[in-house]
């Protein structure tokens, strides 16, 4: 579970600020939601004090992970507009991919460190297990709602 929400906090949820693209899972990020209802999670034993623990974190870092994503997407909004002008200027659309690599290194900064304070509540055991199951599933091709169905976004881009 932690795990889960902490690797698929790390890389995903920066995925998601972006477009959709074949194989990745649509959705929101793992710490938007009831994470402790993930499959995942079940069975980790998991004590009660570990659960309230796991959601105070998540609550802590929840706003600035989403005022983060809502900076990275804009900065690739804006780093798209940049680059769709005609005729194209180089200034702008470099200091755009600045302001866009800044805002993913703040994400992945802070992401990072919840996760280093998600796995300070686990066992050594537990995270063992979360990271087994995270590459089990990372194993497993994104099937949507039905077998061989692909996100809406990357049906579009065909």
């Amino acid at each position: 579970m932690l795990k889960w929400l902490l690797m698929a906090a790390l890389f995903p949820a920066v995925l998601l600020a972006q477009p959709a693209r074949p194989g990745l899972r649509p959705g929101p990020a793992l710490w938007e939601g009831a994470w402790w209802n993930s499959p995942i999670v079940q069975n980790l034993d998991l004590s009660e004090t570990q659960r309230k623990d796991i959601r105070g974190t998540v609550r802590e870092y929840r706003g600035h992970l989403m005022e983060l994503r809502e900076a990275v997407q804009r900065a690739d909004s804006d780093l798209e507009t940049a680059l769709g002008e005609n005729p194209l200027d180089q200034h702008k659309a470099n200091e755009a991919i600045e302001h866009l690599a800044t805002a993913r290194g703040e994400m992945t900064r802070t992401l990072s460190q919840m996760t280093l304070r998600l796995r300070t509540i686990l066992t050594n055991e537990q995270w063992q297990e979360l990271q087994r199951r995270q590459a089990q599933r990372r194993a497993i091709p994104f099937r949507g709602r039905g077998a061989g169905s692909t996100p809406p976004a990357a049906r579009q881009q065909r």
